[in-house]
């Protein structure tokens, strides 16, 4: 790993791992320097082997953060999220527009656009006038209690306690294929105390409120069995026809991971208008690009809708398709990894720069930051960029028939 010893000679850029009490056994985290002389990241002044460091440094690290990075162009993100990946078309995963169909889970973010930057939203808490342009705009900050099935009581609330609000990676399951990165800036940062996670062994970790979480599919795939490691090594996930319309109604389950009752998805005859062709499937175990021989498992557990698996000895091809079964499939397969240390929550600094490894963490929203979104000082502004790629996830194994296309065969 290119450390300060081997790079400052050439004031390039450089990198070094977080702290072990931030990365603990979660394997996720570097902090990025820039090269003298650039305060703020602008890609024309970096060289090709700053660049190649800057790609290393993700895909060893899977999140690595840029502080002090206020007044960065907006215009730099989408620039940026094609340095790791050169298919990145010049449109969020999103869309051209931010999702504002009411049928769409997402929408229930009111996520805005930087208006100089389409491929860059704005989310967050709270109402602002005239932000660049816009002349109000307000962001919601989505919290476990709206969207689990059994949200922590208003005592442990009360007590700072908060849980993740749904682990996922940064895709709509539908017509774009999820992007390689996705880039976050914090522009304000809530002033509040700590908040506290809660984990099934009873073991606590305290963070940021409002702290971006994330956890590693490699070492999701390193706490599977054998069995479930083949298992997962065969398997192509099918996810649902408009998969956040799908789930719209729908409540997880404590962890943020799984929807543990059936029945109140929304009927695939009352979605908006869809195609099997359009509809996301992806491997279950993903390559990494910049480290290929650490497999990723890689899955969406609330979304998932159909399984499909292959048996390498004989070629039998054995399909799951009641969606309970399948999501409880998965649940127990990505369960083990909600623990302590397995979990990076990002402290969020004014000014930092975030990339994340989008095709190899899953992450979620936290805290309970609501009740302040009137309140000035405690206020959430992010920008994000995620750009929808030119090509799909590549299975870790490949084999005779698996599906790399991105999308549905059937």
């Amino acid at each position: 790993m290119p450390g300060r010893e081997d790079t400052t000679a050439q004031a390039g850029l450089w990198f070094e791992p977080l702290p072990a009490d931030a990365r603990q056994t979660s394997a996720i985290g570097a902090e990025v320097h820039l090269p003298a002389g650039v305060p703020v990241l602008d890609l024309a002044a970096l060289g090709e082997t700053d660049k190649d460091t800057l790609r290393k440094a993700l895909f060893e690290n899977q999140v690595i953060v840029i502080r002090n990075q206020n007044g960065v162009d907006p215009k730099v993100l989408p620039q940026l999220a094609r340095l790791f990946d050169p298919t990145a078309s010049d449109t969020h995963s999103a869309g051209e527009k931010a999702v504002s169909d009411p049928r769409n889970i997402l929408s229930a973010y009111k996520a805005g656009r930087v208006p100089e930057a389409p491929q860059v939203g704005i989310i967050g808490s709270g109402t602002f006038k005239d932000y660049r342009g816009i002349k109000e705009l307000e962001v919601i900050h989505l919290d476990h209690t709206t969207f689990h099935e059994s949200p922590l009581p208003q005592e442990d609330l009360d007590a700072g306690y908060t849980r993740p609000y749904r682990w996922h990676m940064d895709t709509p399951f539908y017509e774009r294929l999820p992007g390689e990165v996705t880039i976050l800036h914090a522009v304000q940062v809530p002033q509040l105390p700590d908040q506290k996670l809660k984990f099934p062994d009873g073991a606590e970790q305290e963070i940021a409120a409002g702290a971006t979480a994330f956890f590693s599919g490699a070492r999701a795939f390193e706490l599977l069995t054998p069995e479930e490691q083949e298992f997962a090594l065969n398997t192509t996930v099918t996810y649902a026809p408009q998969a956040y319309e799908y789930i719209r109604h729908c409540k997880s389950s404590a962890d943020g991971m799984t929807i543990p009752t059936i029945g109140k998805e929304t009927a695939i005859a009352d979605l908006s208008e869809w195609s099997w062709d359009k509809v996301a499937e992806h491997p279950m175990v993903w390559r990494n690009p910049g480290n290929p021989d650490r497999p990723f498992l890689q899955v969406h557990g609330c979304c998932v809708f159909k399984l499909t698996t292959r048996n390498p000895a004989t070629g039998e091809v054995t399909v799951m398709d009641d969606v309970e079964q399948v999501r409880a499939t998965v649940y127990k397969m990505q369960r083990r990894i909600w623990a302590a240390g397995n979990i990076y929550a990002h402290r969020w600094q004014q000014g930092d720069l975030v990339v994340f490894h989008n095709r190899g963490v899953m992450h979620s929203i936290t805290g309970q930051l609501a009740p302040h979104k009137h309140d000035e000082d405690k206020k959430r502004l992010l920008w994000q960029c995620t750009m929808t790629s030119g090509t799909a996830p590549k299975a870790f194994r490949k084999y005779p028939g698996v599906n790399e296309t991105g999308f549905a065969l059937a």
